[in-house]
């Protein structure tokens, strides 16, 4: 017989639950990150303000769970890291300044991989403003996203996974550099006209 096989048993169902609800959240969370980078994307500040505030809301809830049960942490990670890309996505565009750690409120490694998957969307939001005309946005994005690469270069992660992720700030330089480029070209005259 296993000494206090029933409290045994309960305390694993108690788990089991906990589990279940850090994930479910986690998942409320994933999306809810998406829908604030839309909306900002596509400038719909209601939307975003809304998202915002349910996302934050869901983060307090998995926090709290987290904190009472530290072994499901990981389930939670990857969902801080959306909530730290929508909200530094959603900080920049309305202020126009990358938010600190501190005040996104997730572990370090969470606010980095956010920061460098926010280096996307930016890239996204920067190659639409460029299709409405409005090559500045690009151009200050290009100088933002120049400047978190040349940081986190300095960083010299030893992980392989960050490192692989530096490397796609990298690459999303070189992209919006190439949109850039194109843009500013001269418009093609047809031929005769010149």
């Amino acid at each position: 017989m296993i000494p206090k096989a029933d409290a045994i048993k309960d305390r694993l169902r108690e788990l089991e639950e906990a589990r279940d609800l850090i994930i479910n959240t986690g998942i409320r969370v994933n999306r809810l990150s998406k829908s604030v980078i839309y909306s900002v994307i596509r400038d719909d500040w209601g939307s975003a303000e809304r998202y915002m505030r349910e996302i934050s809301a869901e983060v307090s809830k998995l926090m709290d769970l987290v904190k009472k049960y530290p072994l499901y942490y990981d389930r939670a990670l990857v969902s801080f890291q959306e909530y730290a890309e929508a909200y530094i996505m959603y900080a920049y565009n309305k202020d126009g300044r990358i938010p600190s750690v501190d005040e996104v409120g997730v572990d370090e490694v969470s606010y980095l991989n956010g920061l460098m998957d926010f280096v996307g969307e930016l890239s996204r939001k920067a190659t639409e403003e460029m299709i409405k005309g409005n090559l500045n946005y690009a151009l200050r994005a290009k100088e933002v996203m120049e400047g978190i690469y040349m940081d986190l270069l300095s960083m010299e992660f030893k992980d392989y996974d960050m490192r692989k992720k530096v490397d796609y700030v990298a690459n999303n330089i070189n992209w919006l550099n190439e949109k850039i480029f194109y843009k500013t070209l001269p418009a093609a005259q047809p031929p005769g006209s010149g």
